[in-house]
């Protein structure tokens, strides 16, 4: 079994939460994402994360920093308050501030994101995405 493979078989058994306020983008990316994940919610906002966030155990949470009604540097920090062991990768255009001393993610990607950069993101948090 390959690499890719193998990581796809384990990730089927999560649940991911993807948060993104750009229609084309979600759809894009869910898309993309379905290639890996089986069990995947989305959401528009940081607003609509927190409440899905709160309403399901999610394994990993994927997110855009530029929303309207709750952005998601502040969904992060709610987020972590809830628990602070879920795995956040925050995908955000390559002109965004991301000040990673006031993002606490375990990982950051810039759009447009390349599927080998997050197969191996995905890789190197596997630990903690199996134990959170």
């Amino acid at each position: 079994m390959s690499k890719l493979e193998d990581l796809k078989n384990d990730l089927a058994k999560i649940n991911l939460l993807y948060v993104e306020d750009e229609v084309d983008v979600r759809d894009a990316t869910s898309e993309f994402l379905g290639n890996i994940f089986s069990n995947i919610d989305c959401a528009v906002n940081g607003q609509d994360g927190l409440r899905r966030f709160q309403e399901k155990k999610y394994s990993v949470v994927i997110t855009d920093l530029k929303m309207p009604e709750m952005g998601g540097r502040e969904m992060i920090r709610k987020l972590r308050e809830l628990d602070k062991d879920v795995v956040i990768i925050v995908m955000t255009a390559l002109d965004s501030d991301l000040d990673d001393s006031e993002i606490v993610c375990d990982a950051h990607l810039d759009k447009p994101v390349k599927f080998m950069d997050f197969i191996d993101t995905l890789e190197s948090l596997r630990e903690k995405i199996f134990r959170s």
